[in-house]
């Protein structure tokens, strides 16, 4: 039933009760007054917007089990968990134990949901093994490819500072150098501690839209829209919505659209940069 036109719709809607009751149970076992302040709901919805994303990249690669359950994961991590622990480092948000209750929990349902996806979302085919991944990698990591990777990582910095400092309405500095100042000097971490992080978000973002590429072989217009929707609802918009409540409408709205502008940006350099052409 899950191939059907129906099943469009129930396997992410699925995933999304799978996301919001792994993400919840996990949260109680690490942090039970925390987990009681989560809106069930408003998880649920997150894991249907993530299974809507995941569909298009899944049900084409011809992964074998183990290798679409690390691949999941990965990009369930890279785009959205892990990437979004190097940003909050630049932020300065609290790292407090609560914090990392909810960054524990979301990183073992990123490895439910690679498990839950090889069951709902299965390829028609299975024959793309890790070892074809590793030795495909080998042979096309040079020189050339790790110059690009650390050019993606210099323009996520470039993004990331210029268009907070242009599109951040909620800066206290009216000027774009004062904001460009504003945000170098926010604590706690040095500038270049800064630049440190938001090049390795890059880098790790670029390094798996080349491995995307690798296996995800459209148009650059389709690999744009679906590898773009599927690190910005991973990394802005599902965990904005999942916590749509305790955010004020003018930062959630700051926040989705600078996301967005940023994340599109920079995939879609990235897909330029190592899009295998059509043959």
């Amino acid at each position: 039933m899950l191939q059907t036109s129906l099943g469009k719709y129930l396997a992410p809607t699925s995933m999304g009760a799978g996301y919001a009751i792994s993400k919840v149970l996990l949260l109680r076992w690490f942090d039970t007054e925390l987990a009681l302040l989560q809106d069930f709901t408003m998880q649920f919805l997150a894991g249907v917007l993530i299974g809507f994303s995941l569909r298009p990249v899944i049900k084409v690669i011809y992964w074998k089990p183990t290798t679409g359950f690390v691949m999941i994961s990965l990009i369930m991590l890279v785009f959205g968990t892990l990437g979004n622990v190097l940003l909050n480092f630049v932020w300065g948000t609290p790292m407090d134990p609560g914090y990392w209750a909810v960054i524990k929990s979301e990183i073992l349902t990123a490895l439910v949901i690679g498990a839950l996806a090889l069951v709902l979302l299965p390829p028609p085919q299975y024959n793309i093994s890790l070892g074809w991944i590793f030795r495909r990698l080998k042979k096309n990591l040079n020189s050339l490819i790790l110059g690009k990777l650390l050019v993606c990582g210099g323009l996520q910095v470039l993004l990331f500072f210029g268009l907070q400092a242009w599109l951040d309405d909620t800066m206290t500095s009216s000027g774009f150098n004062e904001r460009i100042q504003e945000l170098a000097n926010l604590p706690p971490l040095e500038l270049q501690e800064k630049i440190l992080l938001i090049g390795t978000h890059g880098i790790l973002t670029s390094l798996l839209v080349l491995l995307l590429c690798m296996f995800f072989l459209r148009s650059f217009f389709e690999q744009l829209v679906v590898i773009g929707s599927l690190a910005f609802v991973l990394g802005i918009f599902a965990p904005a919505f999942a916590n749509f409540q305790q955010i004020e409408p003018l930062l959630l709205v700051d926040q989705i659209f600078i996301g967005l502008c940023r994340t599109f940006a920079l995939v879609g350099f990235a897909v330029w940069m190592f899009r295998r052409p059509l043959e």
